[in-house]
């Protein structure tokens, strides 16, 4: 009769990681905020003091790229369920696929001067737009609408004389946030799921 318990306790175990492993990833929301104020102050000084715009880009996206890690490591060990390999994924993704585009985007203003200045950060922008999108499609379902209205947006912003990428930036961090709020309990919290 123990074998039998055993058993069906073992199988109630791996049906449930096998459901936990289907769900869709949700990085934690402060990953999101963290997101949302960077671009807000980060496109708010392209309008108000580009001077200081690169620095803090530069500084503000290391820094947020380890507060990233920190609060997706503490999330992880939370919900009990260490996926290394989604990490890696996801911070070659992020990583590499912003550092991608900007690389890009400061080989094309090498070889086309139009493209340096204002020219250059919309040309990022769709760049970055595209990398949203495929989280979209790899991670996050929200992002599959996000990285089109970020592209929008990059093309767009060039039509606005005044405080142009203040609004760009507005849009998107209510995108990075809103989202949030419309969570499953499950995915919000790991420790709201039922014990076996």
């Amino acid at each position: 009769m123990t074998d039998a318990r055993q058993i069906q306790e073992d199988l109630s175990f791996v049906r449930q990681a096998v459901a936990r492993r289907e769900r869709t990833y949700r990085a934690p929301a402060a990953i999101s905020y963290i997101w949302a104020v960077y671009v807000l102050i980060g496109y708010t000084l392209l309008d108000v003091a580009p001077q200081w715009a690169g620095w803090f880009f530069m500084f503000g996206g290391f820094g947020g790229g380890l507060l990233c890690m920190v609060f997706g490591k503490r999330h992880d060990k939370q919900s009990g369920e260490v996926d290394r390999a989604m990490g890696r994924r996801a911070a070659l993704h992020w990583g590499g696929g912003i550092l991608l585009a900007f690389l890009a985007t400061f080989a094309l203003a090498t070889a086309i001067p139009v493209l340096r200045g204002n020219n250059g950060a919309q040309v990022l922008v769709v760049m970055i737009g595209m990398v949203y999108f495929l989280a979209g499609v790899h991670f996050e379902r929200h992002y599959l609408w996000l990285g089109p209205v970020l592209i929008a947006g990059g093309v767009l912003v060039g039509f606005f004389p005044h405080h142009g990428w203040t609004g760009l930036g507005a849009v998107i961090a209510a995108g990075l946030v809103i989202p949030t709020f419309f969570q499953s309990r499950t995915s919000r919290s790991p420790s709201s799921e039922s014990k076996p």
